[in-house]
């Protein structure tokens, strides 16, 4: 029997934040126990964010995610800036920590990771502005920035078109009650 082919499956915002809660949830429910990241690890996880609303990922689409947010951020430290926007920015201080820290999936580290935590991530902050010295960190510093400014606009614009849709749904809604009502459609 031949297996299914993995359907392509885009990522929200929210099932790769309910992912990175569930990868810290699994180290500290494994602790010291596990050594490394195992395929049963990400079973554990597609079945929690099942529970948590998020159906549509099986365990080779989270480990695809995660290895691939972790290699664009190695590539990142390499010099490759391309790829550091394959994550998405929010998680971005969350994945650096996570990898900085050398732990894997399934050991007990990975607890000390928190998301949003506004201390670390002005530690990460203060340590970028001591080295901003050279002209590449000046030029990533400006990509950030730049980067931050267009995910605000962005933000904007979704919403904007969301309430649009919203609105030329009603519209059809009631062209199809008065259809329905045998009234004029406008």
């Amino acid at each position: 029997m031949k297996s299914e082919k993995l359907k392509r499956n885009f990522w929200v915002s929210a099932e790769i934040e309910c992912m990175l809660d569930l990868i810290k949830e699994v180290n500290n429910c494994q602790g010291a126990l596990s050594t490394s990241t195992t395929q049963y690890t990400f079973i554990q996880i597609a079945n929690q964010m099942k529970k948590r609303g998020f159906p549509n990922k099986s365990p080779t689409q989270i480990r695809r995610k995660w290895f691939q947010m972790k290699s664009a951020y190695l590539c990142y430290k390499k010099g490759n800036v391309d790829r550091l926007f394959l994550i998405p920015e929010k998680f971005r201080n969350d994945i650096a920590r996570f990898v900085e820290s050398g732990e894997k999936i399934g050991r007990s580290n990975l607890s000390t990771i928190s998301t949003g935590t506004p201390a670390v991530v002005q530690q990460t902050e203060e340590v970028l502005s001591e080295e901003d010295t050279s002209p590449m960190d000046i030029f990533l510093n400006q990509i950030r920035k730049n980067n931050k400014m267009i995910n605000s606009e962005f933000f904007k614009m979704e919403e904007s078109l969301q309430q649009f849709e919203q609105k030329c749904q009603f519209i059809r809604d009631k062209n199809i009650v008065k259809l329905i009502d045998g009234e004029n459609i406008i």
